[in-house]
């Protein structure tokens, strides 16, 4: 254990790490309007019959400094020969991103906010706040809203794929519960997506989610000082090279996220030599008797507009 908890000191940090009351509900307010835009019956979308939930960071709670994005998936209900999810009347990927984008483009508070283009991943509206909804349907052969995988048009293959948003999250969440890492993980994942923005290192905050889940458990445990330095440690004594050759995989299974498509091996070994760097910064300062010195140490991991020098 470290000899410094800094308790307080790490108290202070999160609060200055975590996004403030007012984003949450910011966020909350656009999301619930464009949701019952995209939902409405009666509305330009209702041929697809689309339901809407949320994924990435503002939904799983590991969203860092501000709320800047709110990532809304919209489930078409397609079950038509020749199309993506059953069989029936064909709707292809541009036919599905308008009629979804209709009841927006209808709206006079969004319609000039509206951005997608023939090779867009998502349907994107900046309000400050930037909203981005995904488009997808169900996979073939499922009607169940509540069942996964969907499927999901990427353009850089242009090809229908499997997603997971929903497990993802559910797996997330398991792994943050009391039994398995007593609430840890998910403070985990927010630390390191800020040494990733600290050091400009190029990582998605869906692959830092995907390492830290293939750690064990028993990474997590003990206080913030604890679990910091052992998640660096055990990232820091593998080598880059070695990493990138096991299978990493997402919670849900469907894919290694150390691949060329995935997270490419230049910003791999970057991402990881930082790491390393905070690795041995980080053992340094749970193993010196001194406070002044763990605080000075820990300030250059996590920076010292966010780490106190003082606490009351």
């Amino acid at each position: 254990m470290a000899v410094q908890s800094l308790w307080k000191h790490f108290q202070s940090f999160f609060g200055r790490l975590n996004p403030g009351s007012s984003f949450e509900l910011t966020a909350s307010s656009q999301h619930n309007t464009i949701r019952g835009l995209i939902e409405n019956r009666n509305g330009p979308a209702a041929e697809l019959w689309p339901t809407t939930f949320l994924q990435g960071s503002y939904r799983q709670q590991t969203a860092i400094y501000t709320i800047s994005d709110v990532d809304i998936v919209a489930l078409c209900n397609l079950s038509f020969p020749g199309a993506p999810g059953g069989g029936g009347r064909s709707y292809g990927r541009d036919e599905i991103f308008r009629i979804i984008a209709a009841p927006l483009f209808a709206d006079g508070r969004y319609r000039d906010k509206v951005i997608y283009r023939p090779q867009s991943m998502c349907i994107k509206v900046d309000l400050g706040i930037k909203i981005e909804i995904l488009p997808v349907v169900f996979k073939a052969g499922t009607t169940d809203i509540d069942v996964e995988p969907f499927v999901l048009y990427r353009p850089e293959s242009a090809k229908w794929e499997d997603g997971f948003a929903r497990y993802h999250q559910r797996w997330l969440s398991y792994k943050n519960s009391a039994e398995r890492t007593n609430g840890n993980f998910i403070p985990a994942i927010k630390v390191l997506k800020h040494i990733r923005t600290m050091f400009g290192l190029n990582a998605a905050s869906f692959h830092i989610e995907c390492l830290l889940y293939f750690l064990a458990d028993t990474v997590f445990q003990g206080g913030p000082a604890d679990y910091i330095a052992s998640f660096l440690r055990t990232i820091a004594m593998y080598t880059p090279d070695a990493w990138y050759k096991a299978n990493v995989m997402t919670p849900c299974g469907d894919r290694d996220i150390f691949t060329c498509t995935e997270w490419g091996a230049q910003d791999w070994w970057k991402f990881h030599a930082i790491v390393s760097k905070c690795s041995n910064l980080a053992q340094a300062a749970i193993s010196t008797q001194s406070e002044s010195q763990a605080i000075e140490v820990w300030q250059t991991i996590l920076g010292k507009d966010f780490f106190p020098a003082r606490v009351e």
